[in-house]
């Protein structure tokens, strides 16, 4: 998982946004993103969204079916297991443990609850912009 330390841990809303934009670059980096995305534009793969596949004949689905569904499933479930591991425990709570809820349905359910785009999350991001600074001064020549 070492690739993956600077991932900061879901705990509230003061670190969602930061959360959110590690997160969907780690997904997009193990071709996860798919699951999560809404985008419909096929000409945009790594943005395009990915639904699980139907057979055509639901009583006798063919074995090249029953294998896109399989992996799927198993992609879809590599997507949670993603986006669990970087979630505290309390909101990992909110989740609930079944099979039926999909990668992109627990995204939608983190954004509904901390994705807050109001104006006091924007006062949070700038307080929390404004705090930001170089981590050596020393050698800020080299960064202007």
């Amino acid at each position: 998982m070492g690739k993956y330390d600077h991932i900061p841990m879901l705990t509230s809303t003061d670190n969602y946004h930061a959360w959110w934009t590690d997160i969907k670059y780690a997904l997009v980096a193990e071709d996860l993103w798919c699951h999560i995305s809404t985008e419909t534009d096929p000409s945009d793969p790594l943005n395009f969204a990915s639904l699980k596949p139907i057979p055509a004949d639901l009583t006798s689905p063919t074995e090249a079916e029953i294998t896109a569904i399989h992996k799927w499933l198993v992609d879809d479930v590599k997507a949670k297991g993603f986006i669990h591991r970087f979630l505290s425990t309390p909101i990992c709570q909110l989740i609930p443990e079944n099979q039926v809820m999909t990668a992109r349905a627990i995204w939608n359910l983190i954004g509904h609850h901390y994705g807050q785009k109001d104006l006091s999350t924007q006062f949070i991001l700038r307080k929390q912009l404004a705090a930001l600074c170089m981590k050596d001064a020393s050698d800020a020549s080299r960064y202007v």
